[in-house]
């Protein structure tokens, strides 16, 4: 396969892994076609299917979030009942690859691949693991009744069509086979109603519905997730809604620390979300978004402020019939 043939393959809906563009493509190639990301107010963004996922490529930020869903979950990777090892997995928008690495060294026997739009992934892997360019709204082009894991987190800002994604899982796992889908819901909730009306989080969420409602973004919750993996022929369905402390504010030592985690997530969260959305969409100014993105921020910090928001586990099995 030549470099032209290797890379159209990855640009137009084909996967392919990041080792084969290595090996296939000549540097200049890879670093113009691949690899050379846009950069756009500081920040650097996917290049293969260009604008379709408007967050940007903050490995830390993402990595640190990794932890602290492994603290929200109590140190597991899943929920998933697992009598034996899954033998074939799947990380659908593995992001920076971290989930998928440690799914290849808890099960070292299985064959462990990870997909994403960006290659931002580790040159240094576990020998059973793997990345590869992929778009997961196109057509996939596994194996039927192939996986025994498919896994999916924080994919609410680059999937529209959630039936169709969910369609797609059903057909590549295999019988007796689970998917895990995990979801951040977008939002703030108080149990206290400690959240003031004016609260610069309020403001970047008015501003953030405003946006993705443009772009027909909608972040399923768990009564959607549960009705399409149940349309698609799942059965077995568990869901698992974990609140998400925004601050150090509970008096709980291990929800503390999870709020203190993300407290210093949120000093670039808020700006990984809003600017691209902000800016390509409601036409604002980077000084405007820095401005409403600052406020949450600032607004963060006060532990009066009783807040949280939800991450939804929900687990399905593929019947064997």
């Amino acid at each position: 396969m030549d470099s032209e043939v290797s890379w159209q393959h990855a640009r137009f809906g084909g996967r392919i892994s990041v080792d084969d563009l290595l090996e296939e493509i000549d540097t200049a190639s890879l670093n113009s076609e691949v690899t050379d990301y846009i950069y756009e107010n500081g920040r650097t963004y996917h290049r293969y299917q260009e604008g379709k996922y408007m967050m940007p490529n903050d490995q830390d930020r993402l990595d640190l979030h990794h932890h602290i869903f492994l603290l929200l979950c109590g140190g597991k990777l899943t929920f998933v009942p697992f009598k034996e090892p899954p033998r074939r997995v799947l990380d659908v928008g593995t992001g920076t690859g971290i989930w998928a690495q440690d799914a290849a060294e808890t099960w070292p026997t299985a064959e462990v691949i990870g997909t994403d739009l960006s290659p931002i992934q580790p040159s240094w892997v576990w020998p059973n693991c793997r990345f590869e360019i992929d778009d997961a709204e196109l057509d996939w082009t596994f194996p039927k009744d192939h996986f025994n894991f498919i896994h999916s987190r924080n994919l609410a800002q680059s999937i529209r069509d959630w039936p169709r994604f969910i369609n797609q899982m059903y057909r590549h796992t295999a019988p007796g086979g689970f998917v895990e889908i995990v979801e951040l819901q977008p939002g703030i909730y108080s149990d206290d109603n400690t959240i003031p009306p004016n609260s610069g989080i309020r403001v970047f969420f008015e501003h953030w519905y405003k946006a993705t409602a443009q772009v027909g973004i909608r972040t399923p919750n768990d009564v959607d997730l549960h009705k399409y993996l149940q349309d698609a022929g799942f059965q077995d369905i568990q869901v698992y809604a974990l609140k998400e402390p925004l601050s150090p504010w509970p008096k709980d030592p291990h929800l503390k620390k999870i709020g203190q985690y993300m407290l210093l997530n949120a000093e670039t969260g808020y700006m990984s979300y809003g600017l691209a959305f902000f800016t390509r969409i409601l036409g604002m100014s980077v000084e405007e978004v820095t401005k409403v993105c600052r406020a949450a921020v600032r607004d963060s910090y006060d532990t009066k402020v009783h807040m949280y928001s939800f991450v939804y586990h929900v687990v399905a099995r593929k019947p064997f019939e």
